[in-house]
């Protein structure tokens, strides 16, 4: 007994530790400079970000965990740096933190909403069997299909099948007797959303006829064959399974029929492996099914948030904007307390962008149509997140905080960008003929079309501005290594390489 109350404390223990254990090397600090740090869980984010929805553990050497480790400190060395030599201001880096803080949330929290979806939800899906009924006579079309409705009604399953495939107009499910791939129900809307919320609302097993509204020339036949839900990892087999079972009936199906348009509806379904097209069909709806979660929770952030939004006008490009529309008392959009978002509001937002970030407007069009970018793709969404609990919640997210940083380092980048762009190049004629010279045979040159062995250069004159361009961006590059090293010298950048391991994320 006391032993066993031993081993339970030690399992007890464990239990309490390894979260510790995990959270510490989370915060292991791989690198250090003068007034920050870069720690394992940043440079594990920016590797996870880099993988692009790409699953597959991936081996990240040591060697590309300090380039990573070295340019997230670079970037906080730049701004630091541009904040003390005051190219940039305390005041706009909290003006573009102010401007994007609840956007950048918004972003992170909807990511993170679908990545879990992804792996905790399964996707729900419906089987339908339908024929369709056209003609131009809409009523007549109306009557011929709810009695062909009625009479499969009274069949049984394999009856229905062979009536389907006699008198429906779709002759490529003929030979599986009407039945379509199954319908996930809750990935992005589909074209035949009407037609499943019509079936939906009968017993299971039932034919309804049914037209969408205004195209009578088109009436379903239609009823479910039952619902499943299917996690995603199951996706493949589970679309595997439905092929292989649509090429037996499509089998026996053209041991009857052999005209010439029904071998070609025959061919669709058993041509080909099963599971390539299971591939291709998991594939697309696992892209429907992330859609449909992303749409479905914003959708009920919006509606939750109480923001009725204007609607605006719509315009092509700058030259289609009229900025006499948009008077100071424009309403955007008003909360639910009834306060509106105007023009006016929107011109102090936009007025408050940093310098650094702003253009030069030629014309009233281009700055308007500016405006109103950054109030849909921006500004809309931050006061919608702004009214959400569960958006909040994610402002100590590794992904916020890293998103923001990067908005914040924008405004250094700028500042550099246009300290190269004013750094002083000189390339001579000299320069750009000795280039020319050497390169004439390789990079300035064809290949000859009578031997393909041979190259053929190009005029001089040709690639002239070629060579001055590149040789400027030489001059400047050399720039950049050598502010860069100075950077890092200056800060003292230190990377800890004898903690860095290879490791698969």
């Amino acid at each position: 007994m006391i032993r066993n109350k031993q081993m339970h404390r030690v399992v007890l223990l464990g239990l309490i530790l390894l979260p510790l254990i995990n959270c510490s090397k989370d915060t292991e600090i791989l690198a250090t400079f003068d007034g920050g740090t870069v720690t394992r869980r940043e440079m594990n984010f920016v590797i996870e970000a880099s993988k692009r929805g790409n699953t597959e553990p991936q081996p990240i050497s040591a060697d590309i965990q300090g380039k990573i480790l070295e340019s997230i400190a670079l970037e906080k060395i730049l701004l630091k740096d541009a904040i003390a030599s005051k190219k940039v201001s305390d005041a706009d880096v909290s003006k573009i933190e102010s401007l994007v803080k609840d956007f950048l949330k918004l972003n992170v929290y909807m990511r993170e909403y679908v990545k879990n979806g992804l792996k905790s939800k399964p996707l729900e899906f419906i089987n339908l069997q339908l024929a369709l009924v056209r003609g131009e006579d809409e009523s007549e079309n109306l009557k011929k299909a709810q009695d062909l409705a009625n009479r499969l009604n009274d069949m049984s399953d394999k009856e229905v099948a062979v009536e389907i495939a006699k008198v429906t107009d779709d002759m490529t499910r003929k030979p599986i007797g009407g039945k379509l791939e199954p319908f996930c129900t809750n990935c992005a809307e589909t074209p035949l959303e009407d037609i499943l919320n019509e079936v939906r609302n009968v017993k299971e097993g039932k034919f309804i006829a049914y037209a969408k509204q205004g195209e009578g020339r088109i009436v379903y036949v239609v009823r479910s064959l039952g619902t499943e839900k299917v996690h995603p990892e199951r996706l493949r087999k589970y679309f595997t399974s439905i092929f292989d079972a649509f090429r037996e009936e499509a089998i026996e199906y053209g041991k009857t029929h052999e005209d010439a348009e029904t071998k070609a509806s025959i061919a669709y379904f058993t041509e080909g492996e099963s599971a390539d097209k299971a591939n291709q069909f998991a594939s697309h709806t696992m892209k429907e099914y992330e859609q449909g979660l992303y749409q479905k929770e914003l959708k009920k952030i919006t509606e939750e948030s109480g923001i009725t939004v204007a609607n605006l006008p719509r315009f092509t490009g700058p030259d289609d904007v009229d900025p006499k529309i948009f008077t100071p008392e424009y309403s955007l959009f008003s909360n639910k307390e009834g306060k509106s978002y105007t023009w006016k509001d929107l011109t102090a937002d936009f007025d408050a962008i940093p310098s650094q970030l702003k253009q030069e407007y030629k014309t009233e069009k281009a700055k308007t149509w500016d405006m109103l970018n950054l109030f849909q793709s921006t500004i809309l969404q931050g006061k919608i997140a702004e009214t959400s609990k569960r958006v909040q919640s994610v402002e100590n997210e590794i992904g916020y905080l890293m998103q923001l940083d990067k908005m914040k380092v924008s405004l250094a980048l700028k500042s550099l960008q246009d300290e190269i762009k004013a750094i002083p190049v000189n390339v001579t004629e000299a320069q750009m003929r000795d280039a020319y010279e050497a390169g004439k045979l390789y990079a300035y040159s064809d290949q000859d079309p009578k031997n393909p062995q041979n190259r053929i250069p190009k005029p001089y004159a040709a690639v002239r501005e070629r060579i001055k361009t590149e040789m400027e961006g030489t001059q400047r590059n050399s720039f950049i290594e050598q502010k860069v090293s100075g950077l890092k010298t200056t800060y003292n950048l230190v990377i800890a390489n004898d903690r860095l391991k290879e490791v698969t994320l």
